[in-house]
């Protein structure tokens, strides 16, 4: 009996050091968890998930006392030993039907080729890059000059990172289709198209779409593979997953205002910090265009789940590594998390119910691109842009204007402001008393020149 005791003891050491080693590369293990679900006794066994390293699918609700977790052998004997019941419960796929059905890579990439060819003064189809497979990373700018780089300001959606969550794919090409055929036709979508630069990815990761899987296809959990905003000192695309460098050199291109991330798995609008707990800078902004978008989606707003549909990321669980706060961090672009359904791949026929569900949230929030303060920023002689830092009293976070234009966008309440604009080799210059009102379409324009030292 010793001896047995022995060899168990020994085998499990060895098992355990070799999943300790797999820790050093996270792709590893990822390829042996499965999804499964957890039945637990109290809310404290949800903490003692968490500090055992469990990767809790966080997103979909704690019914019933059962939690959804991803988990390999290992971590679920781990769960076991816990006093924990635990049963394998894989992400259900929806059915198509006869009037609905869900894009395949090639069917998304028909569509929108389509699309873009129908109204090519609107519409400029592009490339993020490829990703592990070769698959292209479809990008669909609408603007009234889709071909140009206008002083006006950008604004994206991007959807689906996580290749099982895929009720935002569709949404997008809804939306895309909604600005391009009503363009002229609908006043607010006309102001939308002609006022602003939009820039919508559909499928941040077609490679686990295809798979119906969450990770890219070299099991990289995308949205734990950005720049962390307390663990990393910079923000370097080098050495991570593909889909993520194009995203990051994508960004770096362009000056967002606002952004939104499409996931599934809960109804709710998910603000930052992920990673950390507290509230973000100008978390007063940062509320309201959450709760904004979540009091247009009735079933969001009426959540028994959430309080008025929104919640506080690390509140909610803690993100390392998401995309979201990387945005806000190290862009200076205010992005937020929406989930978009309880069930990450509902059946087809539900997609027109969620389309409406989300379609005014969708369209308010980009309009929110033009509350606030636009302008630009000129060489007081020579009336060439300067790529300056505009700083807003009371604001912990500051924007940029472009090095192409001049151009800045600062999204903000109604009140009175000071902003302070200063650029390398330039004599800083505050401007006090800056009104913003609460219009629409009608930002406060700030022209500032400022002069060489």
């Amino acid at each position: 009996m010793k001896i047995m005791i022995c060899l168990i003891s020994i085998i499990f050491c060895l098992t355990s050091h070799l999943w300790a080693d797999l820790q050093a590369d996270q792709s590893q293990i990822n390829r042996f968890r499965e999804r499964i679900e957890v039945e637990i006794n109290e809310a404290i066994d949800v903490t003692k998930l968490l500090s055992r390293g469990i990767q809790l699918d966080c997103c979909s609700r704690i019914t019933n006392n059962k939690v959804q977790v991803y988990a390999t052998p290992y971590e679920q004997e781990l769960i076991k030993n816990m006093g924990l019941k635990v049963s394998v419960n894989p992400v259900r796929i929806g059915k198509n039907s006869r009037d609905a059905s869900y894009h395949t890579y090639n069917t998304l990439t028909q569509e929108l080729q389509r699309l873009a060819n129908k109204y090519p003064s609107i519409a400029h189809l592009s490339s993020l890059g490829k990703t592990v497979e070769g698959r292209e990373m479809w990008c669909m700018k609408i603007s009234d000059n889709a071909n140009e780089d206008e002083a006006e300001p950008k604004f994206k959606y991007i959807s689906s990172m996580h290749g099982d969550e895929v009720v935002g794919k569709e949404l997008m090409v809804y939306l895309i289709r909604s600005l391009l055929d009503d363009y002229g036709q609908d006043d607010r979508i006309t102001k939308l198209v002609n006022r602003t630069q939009i820039f919508i990815v559909p499928s941040m990761n077609p490679d686990g779409t295809e798979r119906h899987s969450r990770y890219n296809a070299n099991w990289i959990d995308l949205n734990r593979n950005f720049p962390d905003v307390e663990n990393d000192k910079n923000s370097d695309p080098k050495g991570r997953a593909i889909e993520t460098q194009n995203v990051m050199k994508f960004i770096a291109k362009h000056n967002f205002a606002l952004s939104i991330n499409f996931h599934g798995g809960a109804v709710v609008v998910n603000y930052p910090w992920d990673t950390k707990s507290g509230n973000p800078p100008y978390v007063q902004l940062v509320k309201h265009l959450s709760l904004g978008y979540s009091k247009r989606n009735v079933p969001m707003f009426n959540s028994t789940s959430f309080p008025q549909g929104i919640i506080n990321g690390y509140d909610w669980y803690e993100v390392d590594g998401g995309m979201q706060d990387w945005n806000y961090h190290w862009r200076q672009t205010l992005e937020l998390t929406v989930e978009l359904s309880n069930q990450k791949w509902p059946d087809a026929s539900d997609l027109g119910k969620l389309w409406k569900d989300n379609e005014e949230s969708l369209l308010w929030y980009m309009s929110q691109t033009h509350q606030g303060i636009h302008g630009t920023i000129l060489d007081s002689e020579t009336n060439a842009p300067i790529k300056a830092t505009v700083k807003v009293q009371g604001v912990e976070k500051q924007c940029s204007s472009t090095e192409t234009h001049g151009d800045f966008y600062r999204v903000l309440l109604p009140g009175r402001y000071n902003l302070t604009f200063s650029a390398p080799g330039y004599a800083s210059k505050t401007i006090t008393e800056v009104e913003v009102q609460d219009t629409s379409f009608s930002p406060t324009v700030l022209n500032v020149k400022l002069s060489a030292n």
